[in-house]
């Protein structure tokens, strides 16, 4: 409970009371103040800040309107945009093709890859999402590193990559040297 102080006399400012949590209107709407300047300075490719972890929150954060996705609260209907990196998003997905390009930028990766521009095939590497569906075309049962090498024509590094992909998204699965295809 917050009290205010007036001169000799204490006061205590109005209280709200919700469930087991007792806080004042001013409290609640420096939290709320707080979580807005936040917003204000979150990245444009993902609007939202972390959910507070204080056992308070999931009954007092209602009350701000928010939108909690997952483990982060956004401004109502806010969505993704690239922003200042839409130049940055265009140069890379220029660049994209079959041999594996280096993303520094992981926030910037995540979004084109929702966004259905890329695929991410590890260590910070992509492909373009038409290259992705050309290698699982290439794909047959009990394929080696190998042979899907040459089927692509690219080198061991790339393949590699994409058949690691391919296991994460569970297109196949490692047996010994080979990869079988798993069942759908």
């Amino acid at each position: 409970m917050e009290a205010v102080e007036r001169g000799e006399v204490l006061v205590h400012a109005p209280v709200k009371v919700d469930g087991e949590w007792t806080y004042s209107q001013a409290w609640l709407d420096e939290l709320r103040t707080s979580l807005e300047t936040a917003l204000d300075a979150a990245d444009p490719i993902d609007p939202g800040v972390p959910v507070p972890s204080e056992p308070w929150a999931a009954a007092i954060l209602p009350q701000l309107g928010f939108e909690r996705r997952g483990a982060k609260l956004y401004r109502p209907g806010a969505r993704a945009e690239l922003g200042a990196r839409a130049d940055a998003a265009a140069a890379l997905e220029a660049q994209l093709g079959l041999e594996p390009v280096k993303v520094e930028d992981a926030a910037l990766a995540r979004f084109l890859e929702e966004q259905g521009k890329l695929v991410r095939v590890g260590d910070g590497y992509a492909v373009s999402a038409a290259a992705y569906e050309q290698a699982r075309g290439a794909l047959v049962n009990g394929i080696t590193l190998a042979q899907f090498r040459d089927a692509l024509g690219v080198g061991r590094k790339t393949a590699q990559l994409l058949l690691e992909r391919f296991d994460a998204d569970g297109v196949t699965r490692r047996v010994g040297d080979e990869r079988i295809l798993r069942r759908r």
